[in-house]
């Protein structure tokens, strides 16, 4: 049997119309299953406290990259396999992936019953799965959440530019900070922070390669840090991330290890796959090969 949660709400309305397509093949293919729904934040999260690993064969996601946040918070070292049919407005994990965007692609990926074993990063008491963000983008991702012009976007199907629209409004008002990161025990420090993006793969804020080549079978995170540069200047650079080219300015800095120790000298906001934690730490490892995913 596999088990499904859906986010009606995901994409301002897109779960529950690929809900719909899903439920479609499922029953047109005599699939077993069962479905809930969430009805607010975390819920995802509560609805797989008590799921029977010996019984079922897979959990599905019908969501955004939020909804797929709380799940892997729960099947990190489970032997229930994560499926996605992506509903959200970024879709960032399933661009990452190469899942496909339309539910007979999505589905046929999940039926055919072939997982593979990721990484999972992991902060605090948190699990993520594609990429945490300090700094400029956690506050940018805090704005959007809370948005109008996010389910504004969705409506007419352009998602992802709400992330990028709130960018701008986010800009004129930052305030970078200076920040110490260590690297599997090397200690470097950085003026006039703007960002740092803790990474297990490459995507984030709906298509923007933030680290190029992060993957998730490496046994490492990749740590991209945007510091010392002006508000104009970071315009410029900011489209050439869609295309992971950002990399080669002289301004940004790519690390990678297995233990990243982050401190700062004033508060930066933090998010983990889209999704605002609030975290005491920021010390991050990653746990090689914890979740089973197709």
């Amino acid at each position: 049997m596999y088990y499904i949660i859906v986010n009606e709400m995901a994409g301002n309305g897109k779960g529950l119309r690929m809900w719909r397509e899903t439920e479609k093949l499922l029953q047109e293919n005599s699939v077993p299953y069962q479905v809930s729904f969430t009805q607010y934040a975390g819920h995802a999260s509560e609805l797989l406290e008590n799921v029977e690993e010996n019984l079922v064969k897979a959990v599905i996601v019908v969501g955004g990259d939020g909804t797929i946040h709380e799940a892997v918070n729960k099947l990190v070292y489970s032997k229930v396999a994560l499926g996605i049919v992506p509903a959200g407005s970024g879709n960032d994990l399933a661009r990452s992936l190469g899942v496909p965007f339309d539910v007979v692609g999505a589905l046929a990926r999940i039926l055919k019953g072939t997982h593979h074993l990721i990484d999972v990063p992991k902060v605090g008491k948190e699990y993520y799965i594609s990429i945490a963000g300090l700094g400029f983008d956690g506050k940018v991702a805090e704005v959007t959440n809370r948005s109008r012009s996010k389910r504004f976007m969705n409506k007419l199907g352009l998602g992802g530019l709400s992330y990028v629209l709130n960018i701008f409004r986010v800009l004129f008002t930052y305030q970078p900070s200076d920040v110490t990161v260590e690297v599997d025990g090397r200690v470097k420090k950085f003026e006039d922070v703007w960002l740092i993006a803790v990474a297990n793969l490459p995507y984030y804020g709906g298509g923007i390669m933030i680290c190029p080549d992060a993957s998730g079978n490496d046994g490492a995170l990749d740590v991209c840090v945007v510091s010392g540069i002006g508000r104009w200047e970071l315009l410029f650079v900011f489209p050439l991330a869609f295309k992971g080219k950002h990399i080669k300015h002289r301004k940004v800095t790519m690390l990678r290890g297995a233990s990243i120790k982050i401190s700062q000298n004033s508060s930066m906001v933090m998010q983990c796959d889209g999704e605002i934690v609030q975290n005491s730490t920021t010390d991050f490892s990653i746990k090689e090969k914890a979740l089973k995913i197709f």
